[in-house]
């Protein structure tokens, strides 16, 4: 009886193939999971930093109201109170596609004869699963 090596052999090598593929497969599904979860970070990263600057830029007119351009050493009391949001919709246009100012809170107290404001602004981007919510607070103290 003649035996030939490669008779003995047969199919190892599809066996071969057959491993590499799947591993192969495994490793493509880790990558194509590991940038979806690269992207959606970007994202949210995105939408934090707009969120953020809108709730700085809230803050910086509420400012202005506060502390009048002509007059910055006289503070205005009265321009301090709670904003409803059709009176943030007129102070603060719309700038930025997909963000908006969900709040402004704006605290005055006369401490030594002097006013302070405590200025908290929140402000909205994206949409869904993925949005970014972010709130910034500024002191303020008038001069006189």
């Amino acid at each position: 009886m003649y035996c030939n090596h490669y008779t003995k052999q047969r199919g190892s090598g599809l066996m071969i193939i057959l491993f590499v593929i799947v591993v192969m497969g495994f490793m493509a599904m880790a990558m194509i999971k590991i940038g979806a979860s690269s992207q959606t970070m970007t994202t949210k990263e995105v939408l934090g930093t707009r969120a953020w600057f809108s709730a700085y830029s809230a803050n910086e007119v509420l400012l202005t109201k506060l502390f009048p351009l002509g007059n910055p050493l006289v503070s205005e009391p009265s321009a301090c109170k709670k904003y409803s949001l059709t009176e943030i919709k007129t102070i603060m246009p719309i700038f930025q596609q997909g963000c908006k100012i969900t709040t402004i809170n704006c605290i005055a107290a006369m401490i030594n004869k002097t006013h302070e404001y405590k200025l908290t602004t929140t402000a909205t981007c994206g949409s869904g699963k993925v949005a970014m919510t972010r709130t910034q607070e500024v002191w303020a103290k008038g001069v006189k």
